[in-house]
């Protein structure tokens, strides 16, 4: 997994990557979670919107869970087209 930290850091500051830190587990499960649900981009989707990964993963989970009821079945597809979908989840 190559993810770009400096691009983080570039666009949302230092405190950013100190919250990434501290919730290490949360954001390894929560970036896992979108790989089992079949993310291509999720490394993009992460570097893009960090805030919504360090969630506790239940949280993280019943939350993009209930995005995919809203969105349908192609909800890959849709969500890497479109990334700013996940702003529901800020």
């Amino acid at each position: 997994m190559n993810i770009d930290f400096s691009r983080i850091r570039d666009i949302y500051g230092e405190e950013m990557l100190n919250l990434i830190e501290i919730n290490a587990d949360a954001v390894l499960k929560n970036i896992e979670y979108l790989i089992t649900l079949g993310f291509n981009d999720y490394i993009d989707i992460f570097e893009r919107y960090p805030i919504i990964f360090i969630e506790e993963h239940s949280s993280f989970k019943t939350k993009f869970d209930n995005l995919i009821i809203k969105i349908g079945n192609d909800f890959v597809n849709i969500i890497e087209n479109d990334l700013s979908v996940l702003e529901c989840l800020l």
